[in-house]
């Protein structure tokens, strides 16, 4: 844990526990030596005593068992008994409190290290303070549920991801709507139907003048409330990227020079093929940055969006110009994709490459929902952020402008990657599956072009083959749900199998055979949100889920079609 024991004294202040138990108004005993009994030995000796009360508490119950069954307790018995039931009621309560008294110091530990992690503007330490049950809560809960050196920046992304949340427990119009609700007044009350207030209303009418100036004032007030709001996400954005061992998000600051630009919700699945050689670190708890953990730490956890225009544009050209078998110290980012096709068809390739086993060839998956916004960015967002000052460089750096343009304008290239910082903390929240098991579950029997000699050769060129080979229309076999849902469901366990089953089916160009069932087709397409435009294979995806999702009669078996 970030905090430690010493600081959670600090915060209880005259809380202690000792080993005996106390009478009523009997002072607890205090350490003689130069060193005071800590709180965490003092809670370690009371476990150790109620870890014998609880054993004598069992021998109690078996007698409380006989009583019951034979109910010949005396009256005298019943009196004493009832006695001590009140006394071990008073000594629960007492022990009741000291437990909530530790909770909240333990609580109020991780909020103050979260307080200085964010250094809170006077607007934010009063929504701070009006959230504070909230807040509270939400470190009890992470607390129940992770290890020490995950605390904080567990409690910050969720803390953050409620902040941004139009429905989370923390969103600023709570605070904010009660605030203005006080001061519906201003500038006089319709209610009270004052003097004031009517000479107000028709000076509006009547006084170019003073109803501009009003306007002005409404304004000022409309941007004042919006700035305000925004430091409650700046507030968070910071906690989350000063978080040990924490995320590095992809934030805008307010002088980003795109301004107009603003991230779209990203896809629902994102894919990263990697073996041994990748760059970076890549396995079952993190994919880190090679930044994250070449000894440049303090590096890895700027985000790109705050370095000055030529520098960001320069290590963003350097990532995706990269090899695919290293990389610069300085490379903070890592490369995702949006297409399960393409990641297998790169993990193929890089099969072929290497000669290594298939069991070597690993495949992660996330589920975008589990992460904060910004956790991920997609690369055209970040390259049409950067294009003009790469233009400026083009003289200096040769194949830059190249690189931006062919990405920018070839779209048939284009194979939704997505980019992250630093060390994305994926335990419990994806799955890795190797190619072995995906071949042992039945990809090269759904996909035989996959296992084609002369097709393991080629990376990009063979996707945007396979691409045009299955854009044909046609229909879908028994056999093929058959081993999609099976690779779905022996691979990728975490997810929901036939979501992932979709996912596989969609590689193809499908229609389902219930024709008059896909009539809303047409309506789910002018939906399309920008990050499913292409490849062709995620927009097949999101049409089939989104058409799925809003019929109360189609399943994942009578809806496998693409239009």
């Amino acid at each position: 844990m970030g905090t430690n024991m010493e600081d959670l004294a600090g915060l209880v202040g005259n809380l202690s526990i000792a080993a005996a138990p106390l009478h009523r108004g009997q002072e607890p005993r205090r350490s003689t030596g130069s060193h005071p009994v800590s709180l965490q030995d003092a809670v370690r000796t009371l476990i150790q005593s109620t870890n014998t009360i609880t054993s004598q508490s069992q021998s109690i119950r078996s007698l409380t068992d006989d009583a019951k069954s034979s109910g010949n307790l005396s009256i005298t018995e019943v009196c004493l008994l009832s006695e001590g039931i009140k006394k071990l009621t008073d000594i629960a309560s007492h022990l009741r409190a000291t437990v909530d008294e530790l909770h909240e110091a333990t609580e109020r530990s991780v909020i103050r290290r979260l307080r200085s992690l964010g250094n809170p503007c006077e607007t934010v330490s009063r929504i701070l303070k009006h959230f504070d049950r909230q807040i509270r809560n939400i470190v009890r809960n992470v607390l129940n549920h992770t290890s020490d050196r995950d605390v904080l920046w567990k409690v910050a992304e969720e803390c953050y991801k409620q902040a941004t949340n139009r429905s989370g427990i923390l969103d600023a119009d709570d605070y904010f709507i009660a605030l203005e609700g006080a001061s519906l007044g201003w500038p006089y009350d319709s209610d009270f139907e004052s003097e004031e207030y009517y000479e107000h209303e028709n000076r509006l009418d009547v006084d170019e003048g003073y109803a501009t100036a009003f306007q002005l004032q409404v304004e000022h007030r409309s941007e004042s409330r919006r700035k305000e709001r925004q430091r409650w996400t700046d507030f968070w954005v910071r906690v989350v990227n000063n978080s040990p061992a924490g995320p590095t998000l992809f934030y805008p600051p307010a002088s980003f020079h795109a301004q107009h630009l603003r991230f779209e919700a990203v896809p629902k699945y994102l894919f990263r093929t990697f073996d041994d050689a990748s760059s970076g670190i890549s396995d079952q708890s993190v994919i880190a940055s090679i930044a994250s953990i070449s000894g440049s730490q303090r590096n890895s956890r700027t985000d790109i969006l705050t370095l000055e225009s030529r520098t960001a544009t320069e290590l963003l050209y350097a990532h995706l110009d990269k090899s695919c078998f290293g990389g610069e110290a300085s490379d903070n980012l890592m490369s995702w994709t949006s297409s399960l096709l393409f990641a297998i068809q790169y993990a193929v390739w890089r099969l072929t490459i290497r000669r290594c086993s298939t069991s070597d060839i690993k495949i992660c998956v996330v589920d975008t929902r589990d992460f904060p916004q910004g956790q991920f960015a997609q690369d055209i967002w970040l390259l049409q952020a950067y294009e003009a000052t790469a233009k400026r460089l083009s003289n200096q750096i040769r194949g830059i402008q190249w690189m931006f343009d062919s990405r920018l304008e070839r779209g048939d290239y284009y194979n939704g990657e997505y980019l992250s910082q630093g060390a994305v903390n994926i335990t419990s929240r994806s799955c890795i599956v190797s190619l072995e098991q995906l071949i042992q579950a039945g990809l090269f029997q759904l996909y035989p072009e996959f296992d084609d000699p002369e097709g393991r050769r080629q990376w990009t060129k063979r996707v945007i083959q396979l691409r045009q080979n299955w854009s044909a229309e046609q229909v879908t076999t028994d056999r093929e749900i058959e081993l999609a849902v099976r690779i779905a469901r022996n691979c990728f366990t975490r997810f929901e199998a036939n979501d992932i089953a979709l996912v596989l089916l969609t590689f193809k160009n499908r229609r389902c055979k219930a024709q008059k069932r896909t009539s809303n087709v047409d309506h789910v397409n002018e939906r399309l949100p920008g990050w499913a435009d292409k490849p062709d294979e995620v927009r097949r995806y999101w049409i089939a889920t989104e058409a799925i999702n809003s019929s109360h009669h189609m399943t994942l078996l009578d809806l496998l079609f693409l239009l």
